[in-house]
């Protein structure tokens, strides 16, 4: 082992995170330790020896390699490395040019942690010299093992960064094209539209704006013209590119298949008209329309008042609340109101149910959520929680009445709320960025310290709330989403005309005592996400600060600053609310 990669594993055995739940087992140091393992050199026998520099290249192009005699691979056991990999490349390039086997075995030899000095020399000679020739007798799998070379062994800078570019390219492409044999679908076709699942990639990667998007347009046109710099690799940068853009079964060529049937389903859909119904037909509709939510609450009677106050004066036609934690009748006697429901859910609702009590409450919240909208007796349904308040610029009503028919389901985007020290008569919330349209970047002048481990500057959610049409058939309520078979319905719509004011932490008080259960069991907890999470903050923040420590976390992020707020109101990301009025600003 060198020097250089003795420092490289000695570094990652201090830093390397805990070994359990690693895809790598070992982490980085194992995988170092089995690469390496890789690149023993290749021997050679008393006077063996690869063809000098000097080489007649030009000979090597009319001599055509022969088949090796019988029982030659037999007897390679005990010959050099050097002729066992001859052999097996002549196996490949049999009825081919000499020039080829040499390419491969000069290839053999650079992949290997030693090698004779002239190598990459004679390697580059034969690009520099026939890379047309090459093109002509060379399948694209080779093609693609010289790109690599040159990124391992370039000469120039150029070749280096063309070169190592173009290996993750291939690789991550040969890579994810296996997988993808599994699904069922042969290279060629592509997936469904109605398939996408509304997820975040790994590492919170946003996914790829199938119309708009810009990934691939600049990784290859930025490998294009980086590759045009150096005389030597640009042929055959150029070439593997040209290569690829003309393949039918990359991911490239179905995203593009994928781009145009997105356009055309805009493009008529434009053609049929305004999907959203008219002024006079929203309010007729709003007229006669109902709605509803429904809430697993563990809370005591008189925190539960307000909630059912607020939306009860938003017009709520009937709510269901599920007291995750029974009531005595004698508190639930100061909650009569003639549109609210309660359920108990003791150990004879359960019974009832015909299931055990569930473990985790995200589950008894979807269950309860569920068994409330195939009971519903309303137009829509929204699933809500009791430190959310329902709240816009339009009656509930006009919203809902103003949701196009192919929609079941309306979203509505989260505000969080701003700890104010003083009682104030106006709340604070601030809204996501991709809510209010503005960039990310604004997050780090907002919250310097904290803003870049939180998502979207919220330390709760940011997925929303759903409002769904009742009546539709095989689906389920999630905490956050309607879901059919498991997955989000297809026909949702995020709107803007709503939001959902969420009391999360509304002063340090409440976000302490609520801190350990959101640890261990609520939207702190780990979710074994490669990220730095909320909680793997917090609990670092408790290590190096003790119990005060996350008061850092909740005076950057939560607490009241009017320098932030000001920010906040010039990006369209502030609410000024009065609960229970429908005044907007």
């Amino acid at each position: 082992m060198d020097a250089r990669s003795a420092g490289i594993l000695n570094t990652m055995s201090e830093s390397d995170p805990d070994a359990q739940n690693l895809t790598y087992e070992g982490g980085f140091q194992a995988v170092i330790e089995r690469m390496q393992a890789r690149q023993k050199p290749l021997s050679f026998a008393i006077a063996e020896a690869l063809p000098p520099l000097d080489t007649d290249l030009n000979a090597l192009k009319t001599r055509i390699v022969n088949a090796h005699e019988p029982n030659a691979m037999s007897r390679a056991k005990d010959q050099s490395g050097n002729t066992r990999k001859s052999l097996e490349l002549n196996e490949e390039f049999v009825g081919l040019p000499e020039i080829c086997k040499l390419h491969g075995l000069l290839i053999a030899h650079l992949r290997k942690s030693d090698q004779p000095a002239h190598t990459m020399a004679l390697f580059t000679r034969i690009w520099a010299e026939h890379a047309n020739f090459m093109f002509e007798h060379l399948d694209p799998r080779w093609l693609v093992s010289a790109i690599t070379t040159f990124g391992d062994h370039g000469t120039t800078e150029v070749q280096r960064r063309v070169g190592q570019s173009m290996t993750v390219l291939f690789g991550a492409m040969k890579l994810y094209e296996s997988e993808r044999l599994y699904s069922g679908f042969p290279p060629e076709s592509e997936f469904k539209l109605k398939r996408l699942v509304h997820s975040k990639l790994p590492l919170n990667m946003d996914r790829y704006a199938l119309v708009s998007g810009g990934l691939d347009i600049n990784m290859l046109g930025r490998l294009w013209v980086d590759a045009a710099d150096d005389p030597v690799i640009a042929p055959l940068a150029h070439h593997l590119l040209n290569l690829l853009n003309a393949d039918p079964s990359t991911v490239f060529r179905r995203f593009k298949t994928l781009r145009g049937r997105k356009l055309r389903q805009r493009a008529q859909k434009q053609a049929s008209g305004d999907p959203d119904p008219e002024p006079a037909v929203v309010a007729a509709r709003a007229k006669t329309l109902t709605w509803g939510t429904v809430s697993t609450i563990k809370a005591s009677a008189a925190q539960i008042k307000p909630f059912i106050e607020h939306h009860l004066r938003l017009g709520a036609a009937q709510m269901d609340i599920f007291l995750d934690a029974p009531l005595p009748d004698s508190d639930l006697a100061h909650l009569t109101y003639p549109k609210v429901r309660f359920i108990q859910c003791d150990a004879a609702y359960w019974t009832e149910t015909g299931k055990t009590l569930m473990e985790k409450h995200q589950q008894r919240q979807a269950f309860n959520a569920t068994r409330a909208y195939r009971d519903a007796q309303v137009d829509w349904l929204a699933h809500i929680d009791r430190d959310e308040f329902l709240y816009g610029a339009d009656d509930v009503k006009l919203t809902l009445a103003s949701a196009p028919d192919d929609i079941d389901a309306l979203i509505i985007p989260p505000a969080e709320e701003i700890a104010q020290s003083d009682a104030a008569d106006t709340l604070l919330f601030r809204r996501t960025y991709f809510d209010a349209g503005t960039d990310k970047a604004l997050l780090d002048q907002l919250y310097p310290i904290f803003g870049a481990y939180l998502r979207s500057g919220f330390i709760s959610h940011t997925a929303g709330k759903t409002f769904a049409r009742t009546g539709l058939k095989d689906v389920r309520f999630g905490v956050h989403l309607l879901k059919r078979s498991g997955v989000e319905i297809e026909n949702a719509k995020r709107i803007q005309s709503l939001n959902l004011l969420h009391r999360h932490a509304p002063d340090w008080e409440s976000f302490a005592a609520h801190l350990e259960f959101r640890l261990q069991k609520g939207s702190y907890r780990d979710r074994g996400q490669s990220r730095l999470g909320l909680g793997d903050i917090i609990d670092l923040l408790h290590e190096e600060h003790g119990s005060d420590g996350p008061r850092q976390l909740f005076d950057e992020i939560c607490g009241y600053s009017a320098d932030v707020v000001q920010k906040l109101e010039q990006n369209g990301m502030l609410i000024r609310a009065k609960l229970g009025v429908l005044d907007h600003v």
